[in-house]
């Protein structure tokens, strides 16, 4: 019946339109109208016999309403000769139809706004596809509003393969600017990251006005360039994830939240506050890299310390390479001198299960001590610099001092060496470097 509704509510519409202008053409339209209705009861009943007796409900459906060509043909047999009049109630009937849809929509919208309220926020990958959110829907969780977002691929390539579209294990939210907020937050399914190589800078797209900013910290960059990546979020938009640090655990595969130490050299890395998560948040180009490690704290811990313990020894490394000897002094050249420096260092190391594996005076002159009210000389001291081997076998430079003291008659007995200044040193005393490591003169 629907179809022959509609029919009839144009004619009367058209009708009310134009009857104080023409009361000739509104009787000629009332006529139409009655004939139109009568062929209209006809075909009803019809549809309704052949609905009985088909089992398509699609067919039935498809009988109740005019398409625009059926339109066409009854407005032609009703004025065979009137052009004009067909286009004109056509035009009626496409400005109904377009109303209908509006209205529709409008309903649609303001049920969407009112929001399906979740108890949770589920996981895209363990979600079916009726569970999943959907896009521009709004959610309640907690009586706050949020609205799913598309997913953005920006398109973003570099030679590293960093960038490029990400998947995220759990959907992440951006929450509303306050609690009286209008405007729902959002809800993000994945993003995409642009990395420059070059400057070691990243960005990473939740929608096309919503990036977050990242970057490589300076002491992993030489490990970057090797593609041993581990960045950190700075400001901006999507999830609040300022401060988070991402790692990259294989091509197209991170772990966001990365929160790590390093314990001790013979332990390595740990999870902060030694608490071993039991699942992680992961972002992949490819959604069933996501499943490897997702809930999988073996293999994702194993991975990640690993990945730390190589960005550690490149950072090392690097800080080795940066590390300046100090110089020669002419107190190297002393035979005296530098055979008690070797013999001290030899006994002391020895004792203490490590080893002197290169040594060199860096003073040129003695410093005297004298005694602080008489004024007499007590004894003199110069320093040199010791590479000692740690049983763990890294190195580390330490400055010594030898000694020599004041037995009168302005006269200073043999050298010896007076152990390791543990006190008022600079660096690179007290650091790590090279077991090779060498002054250039």
């Amino acid at each position: 019946m629907k179809k022959y509704t509609i029919l009839v509510c144009l004619f009367l519409a058209s009708f009310l339109f134009h009857q104080t202008a023409n009361a000739q053409f509104g009787n000629m339209l009332k006529k139409a109208k009655q004939k139109v209705t009568k062929k209209i009861e006809e075909k009803a009943s019809s549809s309704i016999e052949k609905s009985t007796t088909s089992s398509d409900t699609n067919s039935t459906s498809n009988t109740n309403e005019y398409s625009d060509e059926e339109f066409k043909k009854e407005l032609a047999k009703k004025y065979p000769n009137d052009k004009e009049k067909q286009d004109f109630y056509f035009k009626k009937y496409k400005e109904y139809q377009q109303k209908q849809v509006a209205e529709k929509e409008a309903l649609l919208a303001k049920e969407n706004s009112k929001g399906t309220v979740v108890s949770e926020i589920p996981s895209p990958i363990e979600s079916s596809e009726n569970d999943k959110f959907k896009d521009n829907q709004i959610y309640v969780l907690n009586r706050t509003k949020f609205k799913k977002m598309p997913a953005y691929d920006g398109g973003f390539s570099d030679k590293m393969e960093l960038s490029g579209y990400y998947h995220l294990s759990q959907y992440f939210v951006r929450n509303p600017s306050s609690h009286f907020d209008s405007n729902p937050g959002d809800i993000y399914e994945g993003f995409s990251i642009e990395y420059d190589p070059t400057s070691y800078q990243l960005n990473a797209y939740f929608s096309p006005n919503q990036k977050r900013y990242g970057v490589v910290p300076e002491k992993y960059r030489k490990s970057a360039d090797k593609g041993n990546i581990q960045f950190q979020f700075g400001m901006g938009g999507g999830p609040e994830w300022t401060n988070a640090n991402v790692l990259l655990l294989e091509p197209g595969v991170l772990l966001i939240g990365a929160e790590v130490y390093h314990k001790n050299d013979n332990v390595g890395h740990k999870w902060m506050n030694n608490a071993q998560p039991k699942q992680f948040v992961i972002a992949a180009k490819n959604p069933e890299k996501i499943k490897k490690y997702y809930k999988n704290p073996e293999l994702t811990s194993q991975t990640t310390f690993a990945k730390f313990d190589n960005l550690r020894k490149d950072w090392l490394g690097s800080k080795l390479n940066s590390v300046t000897m100090p110089a020669k002094g002419s107190f190297d050249k002393n035979s005296a001198i530098k055979n008690a420096a070797v013999s001290g260092l030899n006994k002391y190391y020895g004792k203490m299960s490590m080893k002197n594996i290169y040594q060199y005076m860096t003073s040129d002159k003695w410093s005297t001590v004298k005694h602080k009210v008489t004024g007499v000389p007590l004894y003199q001291w110069a320093v040199g610099a010791v590479v000692q081997k740690n049983s763990d076998g890294q190195c580390m430079l330490q400055q010594f001092i030898v000694r020599k003291d004041y037995i009168g008659g302005g006269k200073y007995g043999s050298p010896f060496f007076n152990g390791i200044n543990r006190g008022s040193i600079r660096a690179p005393y007290g650091g790590y470097v090279k077991c090779d490591a060498k002054p250039k003169n």
